[in-house]
């Protein structure tokens, strides 16, 4: 077999493993998921975890790795906007909130697609019991959306302090969060089979509006 050939099978049999493993670890856990499981599920040989990951530790942070990849190629350039409109000398308020609201709705919209159920599991997992895992989102993904973020609406409330500027943004972003996190009873409460993704998103749109506001609300 041509080096390119066996190149691109490899690299098809790791996309596969990683696939795999991104659902088993989120049904089983860590530690409930084997790799003798994920092989089987994968339908590869288990000697190619070794090969291609060195071992389950490698393979689940090879997961998290491809879950920042996913989250940064979706996400970077509504990102990027928001940096380009912080580099201005004076962007102008409505300019700020438009360029949020675009932000946070980009972010609904991935929230509520089907592929980040399982992404959702397992940072839900790396939430409560951090590991080396989570630092690789963190650092890659969650970091960034926090820093710029919150350079934003400190320039929206240049009133407050840092610290509460940063509880305010952790506000912001929690309320989009929860529709993937308490999906199920959310659905439930609204009598939804499926999201209504528009409602969401202006209500979310709303809520910046108003936890922006010049004045806070006492």
């Amino acid at each position: 077999m041509p080096q390119d050939s066996r190149k691109q099978q490899g690299d098809t049999t790791r996309d596969a493993l990683i696939k795999t493993a991104t659902r088993v670890f989120a049904e089983l856990g860590y530690y409930g998921a084997s790799t003798r499981a994920i092989a089987k599920a994968a339908d590869v040989n288990q000697a190619l975890i070794g090969y291609h990951f060195g071992g389950k530790e490698d393979l689940y942070q090879a997961v998290f790795v491809a879950i920042a990849e996913a989250l940064e190629q979706r996400m970077t350039d509504r990102l990027e906007q928001l940096k380009a409109l912080l580099a201005e000398p004076d962007p102008s308020r409505e300019d700020c909130l438009a360029a949020m609201e675009t932000f946070c709705g980009g972010l609904v919209e991935l929230m509520l697609q089907p592929e980040t159920e399982y992404w959702s599991q397992l940072i839900l997992r790396e939430q409560q019991h951090p590991g080396p895992a989570f630092d690789i989102l963190y650092e890659r993904f969650m970091s960034r959306v926090l820093g710029i973020t919150t350079r934003l609406a400190g320039h929206l409330r240049p009133e407050l302090e840092s610290e509460e500027v940063k509880l305010l943004v952790i506000t912001v972003l929690g309320q989009i969060l929860v529709w993937r996190f308490a999906r199920t009873g959310i659905q439930r409460q609204m009598g939804w089979n499926n999201p209504d993704i528009e409602a969401i998103k202006h209500r979310v749109f709303t809520n910046i509006r108003l936890l922006l506001a010049k004045e806070p609300f006492e």
